[in-house]
């Protein structure tokens, strides 16, 4: 229960680490943090622990949607309307 909900995060994550954007290890620990946070998201989770800044963790969502077509739900909680914007306007030029 509650695995398919975060599917896309571990997705995202794994992308991440095949990006060479964060290592394996990074995105274990910040796996380990969600699994007793279950609402946080992954990209939350590394921002907040230092892996990632905010830029680098917008600039990776431009990447990740680019590469997989695919929007991951609950983004916009976290970034704010402005960001999600930008990102969106960016994929339209390309």
């Amino acid at each position: 229960m509650g695995e398919d909900t975060h599917n896309h995060e571990k997705k995202f994550g794994e992308f991440l680490v095949e990006e060479k954007v964060i290592s394996q290890s990074q995105l274990d620990d910040a796996l380990d943090l969600q699994r007793f946070n279950r609402e946080r998201l992954i990209g939350e989770i590394l921002v907040t622990q230092g892996t990632m800044t905010k830029e680098q963790l917008i600039m990776a969502m431009e990447m990740y949607l680019m590469v997989t077509g695919s929007y991951p739900s609950h983004v916009d909680e976290w970034l704010d309307q402005d960001e999600i914007d930008m990102i969106l306007e960016r994929l339209r030029k390309k």
